[in-house]
This record gives structure tokens, sequence and C-alpha cells, in this order.
């Protein structure tokens, strides 16, 4: 082309096309995060929490779909493979199941995993890995982890009848340990369920003890909130007059029989969902549009400030920090007519402000985890997503940090 025959009008408006795509092309917040997908065989794929089930040293998944009514875990095939599909194994079945946590229960090296179930069928299972006998870790073989004959399910009595939303294991003083539940509607308690002395694998033999009346608990997190060397467990609280995000903290003495002091964080006046929190940062999303940043003060107390979600995207879910500047929503746009075409996952950065993550629409995201699935140095965001049939997945960070 002879760009002196080419009119002056037209080569300006070229070259200024020219430099808007140099200019996107070298912002790390314009380029995709690709999605992987581990697992979206089945619909409603509610959580994701993190294990290492076979002690590669590479954190495995567990989830429980719910609307499918399963359990499944799935084995991390390390950096090099982490963008094919993930081999998996159904471990149970049990409807409505809303969150699924490994934990050793009775301290043999093996992890059994402890699903909740809302609906009708409120209960909490207990999945039982009994592939292995006198085996090594190293001699362990991930097939007897992927063999649904492998794994049987039990169920725990003595919990029966709440709609169990979420559970974390935690240490207690004395080196004793808890699984601590919460549940949504009437009745609906954060509960301990505490360790005996013998016979701990049977969860029925555990002793359950009402921390807490509440509405709709969200999230459990625990963390040792006032440094004093043991565990608190900090909460959110979703529905009626119990909402809030707030703190329970461990007594100085034993647990048994004693009352865990209650410290409100906040958020009261709305319905905070899944929280990121720390001893001294909390982050809360919420269902009116919003997302809260609590700090704790010098003097021990809790400052908030408010900030807006995406335009047209009320209904947040899960929230985390990437680095010190950045934020990583996800959102329930399948929920709200106005937000419906919109994406569900969204990055905040102060340079940039709200840009979308995935492309998407219509979708209910979950929480997260970030963690480096691909060994590339930065943080991937692992999720999940129930509407749209996306499953199990994890986004590819382009290098943001």
């Amino acid at each position: 082309m002879d760009f002196q025959t080419v009119p002056k009008q037209l080569l300006a408006h070229l070259s200024a096309c020219l430099l808007a795509f140099i200019a996107n092309s070298i912002s790390l917040g314009n380029e995709p995060w690709q999605r992987h997908t581990i697992d979206s065989s089945s619909i409603g794929a509610d959580g994701v929490r993190l294990a290492d089930f076979n002690q590669d040293g590479n954190l495995d998944v567990v989830t429980g779909w719910e609307e499918s009514g399963v359990i499944r875990i799935y084995l991390n095939p390390g950096p090099d493979n982490s963008k094919q599909r993930w081999p998996y194994c159904q471990i149970g079945e049990g409807k409505s199941p809303e969150d699924a946590v490994a934990f050793d229960i009775d301290g043999d090296g093996i992890l059994e995993v402890i699903s909740c179930h809302e609906g009708k069928f409120k209960q909490i299972l207990v999945h039982k890995f009994n592939g292995y006998s006198d085996v090594l870790p190293a001699d362990r073989n991930n097939q007897e982890l992927l063999d649904p004959a492998n794994w049987t399910t039990s169920s725990v009595s003595k919990l029966a009848g709440q709609q169990w939303m979420f559970a974390t294991p935690i240490k207690l003083r004395n080196s004793g340990h808890g699984i601590v539940f919460g549940s949504k509607g009437p009745q609906a308690t954060l509960t301990l369920l505490l360790q005996p002395s013998e016979k701990v694998k049977d969860l029925n033999r555990w002793r359950p003890i009402r921390l807490r009346d509440c509405g709709w608990v969200m999230s459990i997190q625990n963390i040792d909130m006032d440094n004093d060397g043991d565990i608190d467990i900090v909460f959110s609280d979703r529905k009626t007059n119990t909402r809030m995000v707030g703190w329970l903290e461990q007594p100085n003495e034993s647990v048994e029989n004693r009352e865990w002091e209650q410290h409100e964080i906040g958020a009261a006046n709305t319905e905070p969902m899944f929280i990121e929190a720390s001893s001294n940062r909390i982050l809360v999303p919420t269902r009116d549009s919003n997302w809260i940043d609590f700090r704790k003060t010098k003097d021990g107390n809790w400052k908030n400030s408010i900030h807006g979600n995406p335009p047209s995207v009320p209904f947040g879910k899960a929230i985390r920090a990437l680095g010190e500047n950045n934020i990583i929503l996800t959102a329930n746009t399948a929920a709200d007519k106005k937000s419906e075409d919109q994406p569900g996952i969204w990055l905040k950065r102060p340079t940039t402000g709200w840009q979308p993550i995935g492309t998407s629409n219509e979708c209910k995201f979950d929480r997260m985890e970030l963690i480096d699935l691909d060994g590339d140095g930065d943080l991937d965001i692992l999720t999940c997503e129930e509407r749209r049939r996306l499953g199990v997945v994890w986004y590819e960070n382009p290098g943001v940090k």
C-alpha cells in the first residue's frame, strides 16, 4: 500500500486503532484468563476444598454436586497435566450436598471426607477409604483411591435433622480435635463435634456442642483471632436476627461445658456470604451490590469500608484478595434478570477497575481457592459453577499478582 495516497483522516483513524490495540495487548488487566475444566460431567458443582489424598505434594480437590447428589474427589495430575481433565472418583452419594471437606478422623494418615447435606435429607455423611492396608505412603496407588469400591459411606445420626451447609475441622487446646458445622433454617446452629478420648473412628461417638443459634451459615474459617495461641471460629451468618460476620473465642480452659464468647465484627444489616479472613482483615461480599473490607484497628476494634460490585452484579458469592491490591469476586448472575447477561467472576485492579475474568454469563459461582496449578509462579483461581454446567474449573492467571 502506498501510504502517500491514503487520506490523512483514514491514516489518523488507523493509527488510533493501532495504538489502542497495542495498549490493550500490553495491559495485563486485559489479558484473558483461560478456563480449564477439571470436571463438567454432572450438574450442580457446589464448593471446592483442598487436601492431599495421595500424599504426592499436589493438593487435590473434593466437591459435592448439589443437583446431582454425588461427592467426588479429583486427584491433581501435577503442573504439566493440570490443564487436562483430572482423574476422579465418585466416593459417595447423598441428596443435596452443600459442602464436602477432607479430614483424618482417626489420625491414621488416611483422609476421610465429611459431606454436609441440606434440603429434606438433613444429614452429615462420612466417606471412608478402605483400600490401603499396611502400605507406606510412597507405595500408595492412585488407582486404589480412584476405585469407588474402596469407599464406604455412613451417616452421623447425632447430627441428623438440620440442613447442614458447611464444615471445617479445628484444632483444640490440649491437642484435641473437633469439627465445626454450620446449618440453615429453623433451629439452625453452629455446632462443634468434639473428639472423644477413645473410639475416635466413629463420629457418632463424638460429642456435639451447640455453640450458637444461626439463620444460615455461609462459611466457617478457623483462625487465631486474638493471638493467644489457640484457634478461634470465624463465621458468616446471612439470615434472621442472628446474621453477622463474627468470631467465637476458644475458651482458655477445656472446651467441655465452656462458653465460646462471641465477638461481632459487622455486616448485621445485610446478607454476608463467603468470607476471606485473617486475624486483622476480613473481606465479605453481600447480596446488595456491595462488598465490605473489615480491618482491625490498633485498639482492637474493626473498621469497615464498603465498596461497589461490578455494575449490574448485585449478588456476590465469594471474594479473595490477590496480592496487596487486587480483588477477585464470584457472583450469582443467574439469580437476577438485571445481571443474567453478566459474567459471574471478576477482577478489580486499582488502575483498571472491574473487569470480567470469565466470559460465560448467567452463572452461579461459589467459593474459591487461589493456588498455582500450572507451576508458573502466580496464583490461579480454582472454583466451581452450578447452573451452566461449567462444573469444577480453574482460571489460568496471565500474570496478575
